[in-house]
């Protein structure tokens, strides 16, 4: 049989993917849920907020006049959510926008 369990399996472009700080966390993703009349007024390289809405979510990201660009669904976000509830604050950076689809990277400020 093929196959290999040593890492969990399935590569990922987020890391550290090991039980590093929270100020290490690094994730590139799209946006879920985007608003394109949210999106629409962004440019690539902007850097938008990350807030979770409760201790239990979802976590958005809110440009800079406080509305919601869209949320953030990923294999981290639990990890995201339990980091930024213990106090680390993240900023998310705008890697392209193609229509309403938005690609940003999350990382610790």
């Amino acid at each position: 049989m093929s196959g290999s369990s040593e890492s969990g399996g399935i590569p990922s472009i987020n890391y550290p993917n090991n039980n590093e700080s929270c100020e290490n966390l690094v994730i590139n993703t799209n946006l879920a849920s985007p608003q394109a009349n949210v999106i629409n007024n962004l440019t690539v390289g902007e850097v938008l907020r990350v807030n979770a809405a409760s201790d239990r979510g979802p976590i958005q990201v809110l440009d800079r006049n406080g509305n919601v660009a869209g949320d953030i669904i990923s294999r981290e976000q639990v990890r995201l959510l339990n980091c930024i509830i213990n106090g680390t604050t993240y900023v998310a950076e705008i890697l392209s926008i193609n229509n309403a689809q938005c690609t940003i990277q999350i990382r610790a400020i």
